[in-house]
C-alpha cells in the first residue's frame, strides 16, 4: 500500500465510526418530546346552535421519534357536543421531525349559554421508562341575542272603572328581541286587593301572549302601576320594569235600599210585624250572595236572603218579629254580599214607631191625632181661602173706584 496512502484510510475509518455512533445515539439515547398546539378555531366567535371546528396539531420536539401517544378531550361544557371521539391514540412518529393534525367539529346545543366556555385536553407520551402528560385548555366563546318581551297592548273589563268595581286587565306580552325568552313573568305593583302575578313561560321571537290579572278598584283616581317584567334570555336572567296609567272613576250607584214597608204601618205592642226592604242594583254589574240584616231589638227574624240581582233589578227582604216593646227605635241594617274578593257590605238606618197598646184609649188618641190634622189642613185651607177672598174683593173695589172717577 502507498505509504501517502495510508493515513488518509485511517481518518475515513475514524470519521466513518464517529458518524455511525453519532447516528445510534439518535435513536437509542435522544430526548423524546411531543407538544400540541391549536392552529384553528372556525368560526372565532360561535352563535347558539352553530357548528365550528377545532384544529390541533401534534408535533415532535424531541431527537428520538415518540411513541405511545394519547390525545384526550378530558373536560367540555354540557353545551358543547363533539362529533369525533373524544381520545386519539397514536402508536408512534416515523421520525423525529413527524406531525399529526387532528380536526374535531364540534356544535353548540340550542340551549347553549353565551360566554367563555372552557374545553379542557391532555397528551401523553411514553419517554423512556416514564409517561410524561402535559394540559392544554381553549376557550370557545359563544356569542347570544338579547330577547325583549314588552308591552304591546293594555284592556280593562270593563272598559271605564268605577270605585267598587272588579276588574279584569289583560297585558299583551310580545317579544320584540332576537332571542327567545323564556320563563316569562309578569307582576303589578298596585295597591288594590287581588291578582298581582302573572305567569306566561316562553315567548319565541315576534310571539305575543296575554298576561291576566283581576283587583277590585276600592278608590278613584289615576294610578300610575308598574309593571316588573322578567325572564330569561341569550345572556342569563333579565328584569325589566314599565309603567301602566289605570283611571278609576267615582263610585257609581251600586245596592241601595230603594224603599221599606211595615205591615201594620203603625205597630203596637205584641202585634207581629212584617218588614219589607226592597233592595235595588243599580249599577251596571251582576251582584251575588245578596243578604239583609235588621239588628232591631224584637224576638223573630232579623236575616233575609236575597240572593242574585241583576243590573237595574231589586228583590225584596221580609223579615218577621214580634213588636214587643213600645218606643220609637232607629234600626241598623247592614246589606252583604260577596264579590271575587270576598264579602262587600253597605250599612243604613231605618226608623221604626211602636205604640204601647191598642185599647179605645190609643185608638181615640190616634183618632185625634188623625181629626187634628185634619182639622188644622181644613183650618189653614180656610185662613188660605179667606185672604184669596178678600184679595179679590179689593181689587174689584179698587176697579169700581177706577170707573167713576173716569166717568166723573
Amino acid at each position: 500500500m502507498n505509504p501517502n496512502v495510508r493515513p488518509l484510510c485511517l481518518f475515513l475509518f475514524v470519521l466513518a465510526i464517529v458518524l455511525t455512533g453519532v447516528a445510534a445515539a439518535d435513536f437509542t439515547g435522544g430526548e423524546i418530546c411531543v407538544n400540541a398546539e391549536i392552529t384553528e378555531l372556525s368560526p372565532s366567535s360561535v352563535g347558539i346552535d352553530e357548528e365550528f371546528t377545532l384544529a390541533i396539531d401534534l408535533e415532535s420536539c424531541g431527537s428520538k421519534a415518540p411513541e405511545d401517544i394519547t390525545f384526550e378531550i378530558i373536560s367540555i361544557p354540557p353545551d358543547i357536543i363533539v362529533i369525533e371521539d373524544l381520545v386519539t391514540r397514536i402508536d408512534e412518529f416515523s421520525y423525529p421531525t413527524s406531525e399529526r393534525h387532528l380536526v374535531y367539529h364540534m356544535r353548540t346545543t340550542p340551549d347553549a349559554n353565551p360566554g367563555p366556555h372552557i374545553i379542557k385536553m391532555k397528551l401523553t407520551y411514553a419517554n423512556k421508562a416514564l409517561e410524561t402528560t402535559k394540559y392544554y385548555e381553549v376557550e370557545v366563546r359563544v356569542t347570544g341575542e338579547d330577547a325583549e318581551p314588552r308591552i304591546s297592548t293594555v284592556k280593562t273589563n270593563p272598559e271605564y272603572i268605577y270605585e267598587g268595581d272588579t276588574v279584569d286587565l289583560t297585558l299583551g306580552i310580545e317579544n320584540f328581541g332576537e332571542a327567545i325568552a323564556k320563563s316569562v313573568s309578569v307582576s303589578l305593583d298596585h295597591e288594590f286587593k287581588g291578582i298581582k302575578n302573572s305567569t306566561i313561560g316562553t315567548l319565541g321571537l315576534n310571539d305575543s301572549q296575554p298576561a291576566l290579572f283581576k283587583f277590585k278598584a276600592n278608590k278613584s283616581g289615576e294610578f300610575e302601576i308598574p309593571v316588573i317584567i322578567e325572564y330569561e334570555d341569550d345572556f342569563g336572567k333579565q328584569k325589566d320594569e314599565y309603567d301602566i296609567k289605570i283611571t278609576v272613576l267615582d263610585k257609581k250607584g251600586s245596592l241601595n235600599l230603594a224603599s221599606v214597608k211595615v205591615d201594620p204601618v203603625l205597630p203596637y205592642m205584641g202585634d207581629t210585624v212584617e218588614l219589607t226592604m226592597r233592595i235595588e242594583n243599580s249599577g251596571d254589574r251582576t251582584i251575588n250572595s245578596i243578604r239583609v240584616y235588621a239588628d232591631h231589638p224584637f224576638k223573630g227574624l232579623k236575616e233575609s236572603f236575597i240572593g242574585t240581582l241583576d243590573p237595574n233589578e231589586d228583590g225584596p227582604a221580609v223579615i218577621t218579629f214580634i213588636a214587643d216593646q213600645p218606643g220609637e227605635y232607629e234600626i241598623p241594617v247592614t246589606i252583604t254580599y260577596i264579590d271575587d274578593f270576598g264579602e262587600e257590605q253597605i250599612e243604613t238606618n231605618i226608623n221604626l214607631i211602636v205604640l204601647e197598646s191598642n185599647g179605645v184609649a190609643g185608638t181615640v188618641a190616634i183618632v185625634l191625632i188623625i181629626l187634628a190634622v185634619i182639622g188644622g189642613l181644613i183650618y189653614n185651607n180656610y185662613r188660605t181661602k179667606k185672604s184669596k177672598d178678600e184679595i179679590i174683593k179689593q181689587l174689584m173695589e179698587g176697579g169700581a173706584s177706577s170707573a167713576k172717577n173716569k166717568e166723573q
